[in-house]
């Protein structure tokens, strides 16, 4: 049980040097990092925390230390994580950093069908510690970081060491360790390709209903708040959320070709002055471009390359449920919905094929022949009447 554990403050060469030494002698690191995503416009890592056995470092990546080292140290290439494809995006995209090998406790609790997946919620439960989270949303570039930050940072890595070794035990007797294995090679690999870019990022979840005159509306709305969170250095939902941002769409389209601020949503309290004429501005110009002008909506594009048959989609997902219910697990990683619409596909694409499409690993292609054995000779064909 965590009680006044102590901690390194990483910030110097000396304090550097004395975690090199020790991981020097081990195997395997636990970590995790804090990030300013919640207080800033460019998101920057803050803080990576380490434990190796019973010691623990928290280190300072805004210090003048060269921390090219620490990357290169043999324990660093075998890391437990909890919930690591976000850690260890800030670590290829701060360092270019990118582990060997990882054991995710996130998605080792999932395959394991652990009701709760966070790490207090899996912490309680199996050493019965209550973990802190008064600093969950802390603003983690402030320096010096204040005592109780640096406790609360040495918690996300304390227990992983144990924990991992408890969930390897499950996972083994399970026969499901192979599973986690090729999960987690695939998210190295994931994380190694380049970020794809956004051809279009204001086309923001739920735009897809709007016409071509909400999408320009919607368009010059999203560049004003791009603007505006890089002018004030923060995040974009702290200038406008994005529910909010499509409900003004949505009443500025009502109103078109006028503006009636009147009739918009509840603005923010601080869209007043400068800000609130920018802001009608920018609405303005938005209503003065031409209809030739306005983006058009898109065609629903399957990546399958041909629309899924709507039968045997949901016949498949409901075989799915009923293997994840008996395995006890998230029906979502036998196949997400992505990877169902691959599966039905309404051609004659052979079963081995739709797997290789779907981009199934080698244990869900296994549960899915055990699904089709299971299943396919008592199914009715499509469009056979009952």
């Amino acid at each position: 049980m965590i009680q006044d554990e102590k901690y390194t403050l990483v910030d110097n060469l000396d304090s550097l040097n004395i975690l090199l030494t020790d991981l020097e002698n081990h195997e395997m690191a636990a970590l995790d990092t804090e990030a300013d995503s919640m207080y800033h416009y460019r998101t920057k890592l803050c803080l990576i925390q380490i434990t190796i056995g019973c010691n623990h470092y928290i280190i300072d990546p805004f210090s003048d230390i060269d921390l090219k080292p620490l990357f290169q140290a043999p324990a660093m290439e075998n890391l437990i994580l909890h919930g690591a494809d976000y850690d260890l995006k800030l670590l290829k995209g701060t360092y270019g950093f990118v582990p060997k090998r990882i054991f995710d406790t996130m998605l080792a609790a999932k395959i394991l069908g652990e009701p709760h997946l966070g790490l207090a919620d899996l912490v309680l439960k199996y050493f019965g510690d209550q973990l802190k989270k008064e600093n969950q949303k802390a603003d983690w570039t402030q320096r010096p970081l204040p005592l109780e930050m640096c406790e609360y940072a040495i918690h996300d890595t304390f227990y992983l060491h144990e924990l991992c070794a408890l969930l390897s035990e499950k996972l083994i007797a399970l026969g499901r360790i192979h599973w986690l294995t090729e999960q987690c090679n695939a998210l190295i690999e994931h994380i190694k390709l380049p970020a794809p870019l956004k051809k279009e990022p204001w086309r923001i979840t739920g735009s897809n209903v709007l016409d071509p005159c909400g999408l320009n509306i919607l368009k010059h709305l999203y560049e004003w708040r791009e603007l505006q969170a890089q002018i004030l250095d923060r995040p974009c939902f702290k200038v406008l959320q994005n529910d909010l941002a499509l409900a003004i769409v949505r009443r500025a389209r009502d109103c078109y070709p006028h503006i009636v601020l009147e009739k918009l949503p509840h603005l923010p309290k601080n869209f007043k002055c400068e800000r609130l004429d920018s802001f009608t501005q920018m609405l303005k110009t938005a209503m003065e471009v031409p209809p030739e002008n306005w983006p058009q909506k898109l065609p629903r594009v399957y990546n399958t390359g041909n629309p899924p048959h709507a039968d045997l989609l949901a016949i498949l997902k409901e075989w799915r449920n009923k293997k994840a219910i008996e395995l006890n697990m998230d029906a979502s990683l036998i196949a997400n919905k992505s990877q169902l619409c691959y599966l039905a596909v309404g051609d004659s694409t052979p079963w081995e094929e739709r797997y290789q499409n779907a981009g199934l690993m080698e244990w869900q292609k296994t549960i899915w022949t055990q699904i089709l054995r299971e299943f396919l000779p008592t199914a009715k064909r499509i469009g056979e009447r009952d």
